[in-house]
């Protein structure tokens, strides 16, 4: 049994003895944990944030919650709709990769970008990568298959976040 149900378990037999309304007290229990849940994933966002940003040198986030990864070049993403690793990496996918090819880009910002995002999916990158990146999921293409396609980078199996 684990801890959540020794809780309602608990919850079940005080009430049966005090003569409470157990519905009510488990809906209550029930809440609370979804609150704890929704913590834990704001703290697990804030760290990926700040584990991305340690890969990029200068990265800031501005007051309108875009993540600046390299303010001379104004290479950015929001952070809405993020609330993960896996979601920060579709973002970069999406709206960075462009900035990582070759004639798009000063030499210099395509080989920061290029190394702090290797850095922080753990994983070496080819110039065709990138340049597959940005032909098939660039400007916010195919959310669906940059999905999957973060998951390979990232080694996550389909189907979870």
């Amino acid at each position: 049994m684990n801890n959540r149900e020794k809780i309602e378990q608990s919850v079940i037999s005080a009430s049966a003895y005090n003569g409470n309304d157990t519905e009510g007290l488990l809906k209550e229990v029930e809440d609370v944990y979804k609150k704890a849940q929704a913590f834990d994933e704001i703290d697990n966002l804030i760290y990926e944030v700040f584990e991305m940003m340690n890969c990029f040198k200068f990265s800031f986030i501005n007051e309108n919650k875009e993540l600046i990864l390299d303010s001379e070049s104004n290479i950015f993403f929001s952070l809405k709709d993020c609330a993960n690793k896996l979601d920060l990496v579709v973002k970069f996918i999406h709206w960075v990769s462009r900035s990582c090819i070759e004639n798009m880009s000063p030499e210099r910002t395509q080989v920061f970008l290029q190394t702090g995002f290797e850095l922080y999916i753990g994983k070496h990158l080819t110039k065709k990568d990138y340049e597959y990146m940005y032909t098939c999921f660039g400007n916010g293409l195919n959310s669906d298959g940059a999905y999957s396609y973060a998951r390979r980078l990232l080694n996550i199996p389909e189907g979870i976040q």
